[in-house]
């Protein structure tokens, strides 16, 4: 009982470990060898524990003693005993090893658990044809997490810290740092979008007629519109811009009570072309699809909760376009 009295005031007045031990000279397997020993006490059973030798958990014995600047155990008649030093160790060790087991041990990700703040970099266009379908599962899954849109543009990712982007949703036309890691989630192709009574939606949509009239450009800091000027220019063309404006909706309503043109990918434009009385013929010149993909920086590859939105975001997006492929029908 008196013994038991000295170890607990020998614990809370005496520190085990200072700051001036050595730090370099302590590593996990020295740690974990005095744990065995501690249980154990016995260096020929302890020595089995660790798949070592005895000679070799001898020698780290001595290292310890060395260290502890203390025997930690001595032999008697039973065999070895703890000093009262090494058993004022138990605690702190065991808790110490608990310690460095969560610290590498990868930690399960509870999406109904998660109370981060997701950053996803979008133009209007894509937070206008994916988004809603995004925040539904994102919601539905996390209930008190947040996600924040921020508008991406042409440059943006090579602008902003990796520290600040957790994921972005873009084409080919937006230029990505080329140490992200990038995944293709999709692709869209390209139409002429116009009123539906302007006067061309009942005829073949030639070249010339599509230069004729004046064409709406949605501003995003770059976007399909930069390949259709590209791709002009290489036949001598180049075509009126009549309005730009920033958002796309915006672009779609004007559209529908003028007479201007709007080249553009199709998913948001098909889903709103009841409500703006709009519809589409192929483009008169050879334009490739448009295609998507998530990047994202190698700061938060392997983060479990990045890892679940980045596969969240992928079958959505997929979801939606291989859907819309399907049902496509051009008008």
């Amino acid at each position: 009982m008196m013994a038991h009295k000295r170890l607990n005031h020998f614990e809370t007045k005496q520190p085990i470990v200072t700051l001036k031990m050595n730090q370099s000279q302590v590593d996990l397997k020295l740690l974990l060898c005095l744990s065995c020993l501690l249980k154990h006490q016995n260096v020929s059973i302890a020595a089995d524990e660790m798949n070592m030798s005895q000679p070799a958990m001898s020698r780290v014995l001595a290292k310890l003693r060395t260290l502890f600047k203390d025997t930690l155990f001595v032999r008697t008649a039973v065999g070895m005993e703890p000093t009262v030093h090494a058993l004022t160790l138990v605690q702190p060790l065991e808790r110490t090893l608990n310690q460095l087991t969560e610290l590498f041990s990868k930690q399960d990700f509870s999406p109904n658990e998660c109370k981060r703040s997701f950053r996803l970099h979008m133009t209007s266009y894509l937070t206008q044809a994916h988004l809603p379908d995004i925040a539904d599962a994102f919601y539905t899954a996390a209930p008190n997490a947040q996600l924040e849109i921020i508008n991406l543009q042409e440059k943006s990712l090579l602008q902003q810290s990796a520290q600040n982007i957790d994921l972005a949703l873009c084409s080919q036309v937006m230029q990505v740092p080329e140490h992200f890691h990038q995944i293709p989630v999709g692709e869209e192709v390209m139409s002429c979008f116009m009123a539906k009574n302007h006067p061309l939606s009942n005829e073949k949509l030639t070249l010339d007629r599509f230069l004729d009239y004046p064409h709406i450009v949605v501003s995003i800091g770059g976007g399909p519109n930069v390949l259709i000027e590209t791709n002009l220019s290489k036949l001598g063309k180049v075509r009126k811009v009549g309005l730009r404006v920033p958002h796309y909706l915006g672009a779609l309503e004007v559209l529908s009570r003028t007479k201007v043109l709007f080249s553009s990918t199709s998913f948001v434009a098909d889903r709103f072309s009841q409500l703006f009385s709009i519809t589409s013929l192929p483009l008169p010149i050879q334009q490739d699809s448009l295609n998507y993909v998530l990047a994202w920086p190698p700061t938060v590859h392997n983060d479990p909760a990045q890892q679940w939105l980045r596969k969240l975001c992928a079958r959505i997006i997929k979801s939606n376009l291989k859907s819309y492929k399907k049902s496509f029908v051009v008008h």
